[in-house]
C-alpha cells in the first residue's frame, strides 16, 4: 500500500499562502498594488481551498475580506520616507534586510509569494524560506532596475544642478545609474535563484528567470480584467465632454498612471504641445498624481484636463468614452492600464521600447510608438487625422477584451493556485 504523501494536505484543508507586496497601500496605489488587491477579492469570489493573506507595508488596520482573505499591513523596518534628501520617490518602500514582524508570522504559511527581490519583505521571505522550509515563488510587477536608472540620474541631477564637475563625474564619469541598476539586476537574480517558480509577463523576464531556475519553472503570468466595471456598456462621450469642459471636435487621449519622468510624461506632453501649436484639435486628460502635473497642465493650458486621482469606476467611463489611450512609459512589465483600456473598446497607443504590444500579440487595437518626441508627434497627428484607423483599432480592442482577456479570477485558479499548489506538494517530494 501505498503511504500517503505527508505535505499533501487533505480535501478539506486550505492551502496557506502569504503574498509580500513591499509598498504602502491607498487609493492611490498603482498597478502593483492594484493586481494582488483585486486576486485577493477573486479569492472571496472563488471556491479555491485556499488562505491567502496579502501584506502591504504601512501603519493601517488589516482589512477582513473573508474568513480566508485577508489584507495585513506591517509597519516599515527603515522606509524611504525617511530619506528626505530625495527629491522623489514614486512609491515608498522598506529598505531594511530584516523585518522581524513578518519573520514571525510567514512560519505558519505553506507558501510565500514575493512581488519584488529587493526591500525588506522578500529579503526577511528569502530568510524564512530556507530556515523553515517554507516554499517560496515570485512574479514580476515592476521594472525596478529601470527604474533605479532614472530616479538615480534624476535625483543626481537636482541635487548637483549648482555643481557641475560632481554631475559630470557621477553621470558621464562614473555613470552611476547604470551602476546601480546592474547591481539591482544582479540582486533580482539572486533572489529568483531561491525560489521554486517565477511568474513572469515579458519575454526578457522569463529568459532572465529560466537561466536561474530552468524554463519548466517560469509559467506565464497574466493580468486579469473586472469585466463588469470596464467595457463598451461604460461608453459617455457626451458626459466625458461636459464633465471635463472639453470641446466637442477635439480628439481626447487619456493618459493614466504617475505623472512623472519615469512615465515619460515629458515626452508626451512635448508631442502634443506642438500639434496644437499646428492647430490640430487634439486633448488630454491626465488621470493621476505626481510632480509634473503642474507644468503639463501649465504647457497644454486649456487643452489638457488634470483631475488627479481618478477612482476605477470614473476611469472605466474614461476609457470606454476617449479616443485612444496614450502609453507612453518606455519602463514596463505588465500594464493594467492597457488591459483596462482594450477591454473597453479604447485604442491604445503605446511606447515601442515597453514591449508592452508583444504581450498583447501585437493586436491591431496597439499602435506602437518610437522613442522620442518627433515619433509620438507623428503617430498622434496621423491617428487624430485617420478616422478610419481609428475605428479599426477601436472594433480590434472590443474583439480582443472580449475574446482574450481574462478575469481576475481565471488568473487566480489558472496561473496563481495552481502554480502554489505544486510548490507546496513539491516540498515533501
Amino acid at each position: 500500500m501505498t503511504e500517503p504523501n505527508p505535505v499533501t494536505k487533505p480535501a478539506d484543508e486550505r492551502l496557506r499562502v502569504a503574498v509580500l507586496v513591499d509598498l504602502p497601500r491607498s487609493a492611490q496605489s498603482g498597478g502593483h498594488v492594484k493586481c494582488w488587491e483585486r486576486l485577493a477579492h477573486a479569492a472571496v469570489d472563488s471556491d479555491l481551498p485556499i488562505n491567502l493573506c496579502v501584506y502591504f507595508s504601512g501603519n493601517a488596520p488589516d482589512e477582513i475580506l473573508s474568513p480566508t482573505v485577508r489584507l495585513r499591513h506591517l509597519p516599515p523596518v527603515f522606509s524611504t520616507a525617511r530619506l528626505k534628501f530625495l527629491p522623489y520617490v514614486p512609491d515608498h518602500t522598506d529598505l531594511a534586510s530584516w523585518h522581524p514582524a513578518l519573520a514571525r508570522e510567514l512560519r505558519a504559511f505553506d507558501v510565500i509569494h514575493t512581488t519584488d527581490g529587493f526591500f525588506a519583505f522578500s529579503q526577511t521571505a528569502t530568510k524564512i524560506a530556507q530556515r523553515a522550509g517554507v516554499p517560496m515563488v515570485t512574479s514580476f510587477h515592476t521594472d525596478t532596475p529601470s527604474y533605479t536608472r532614472i530616479f538615480t540620474r534624476q535625483t543626481i541631477e537636482k541635487l548637483t544642478a549648482k555643481m557641475p564637475w560632481l554631475r559630470h563625474l557621477l553621470l558621464d564619469t562614473l555613470d552611476v545609474p547604470e551602476r546601480q541598476g546592474r547591481a539591482m539586476e544582479k540582486r533580482l537574480r539572486q533572489h529568483v535563484k531561491t525560489c521554486r517558480y517565477a511568474l513572469v509577463t515579458r519575454e526578457e523576464d522569463r529568459l532572465l528567470a529560466a537561466e536561474q531556475i530552468g524554463t519548466a519553472r517560469v509559467p506565464h503570468l497574466r493580468l486579469g480584467i473586472d469585466k463588469k466595471m470596464f467595457g463598451l456598456h461604460r461608453c459617455d462621450r457626451a458626459g466625458i465632454l461636459r464633465d471635463y469642459n472639453i470641446p466637442a471636435d477635439r480628439c481626447v487621449f487619456l493618459f493614466v498612471g504617475r505623472v512623472d519622468v519615469g512615465k515619460n510624461i515629458y515626452t508626451l506632453t512635448s508631442a502634443l504641445e506642438q500639434i496644437i501649436a499646428a492647430g490640430v484639435p487634439a486633448h488630454l486628460i491626465v488621470a493621476g498624481v505626481g510632480p509634473a502635473r503642474e507644468e503639463v497642465q501649465r504647457r497644454l493650458g486649456d487643452h489638457v484636463t488634470s483631475p488627479g486621482f481618478v477612482a476605477p469606476d470614473e476611469l472605466a467611463r474614461l476609457y470606454a468614452s476617449v479616443d485612444a489611450l496614450a502609453l507612453c512609459s518606455e519602463v514596463e512589465i505588465r500594464s493594467m492600464a492597457g488591459v483596462e483600456a482594450m477591454a473597453s473598446g479604447c485604442p491604445v497607443l503605446v511606447s515601442r521600447n515597453s514591449g508592452i504590444a508583444q504581450l498583447f500579440d501585437h493586436t491591431t487595437a496597439m499602435q506602437v510608438v518610437d522613442s522620442g518626441v518627433d515619433c509620438w508627434r507623428d503617430v498622434v497627428r496621423s491617428f487624430i487625422e485617420d478616422k478610419q484607423h481609428q475605428q479599426v483599432m477601436r472594433d480590434a480592442a472590443a474583439e480582443y477584451g472580449r475574446t482574450k482577456l481574462a478575469e481576475w479570477r481565471q488568473v487566480l485558479a489558472e496561473d496563481l493556485f495552481a502554480i502554489w499548489q505544486k510548490s507546496f506538494v513539491e516540498k515533501g517530494a
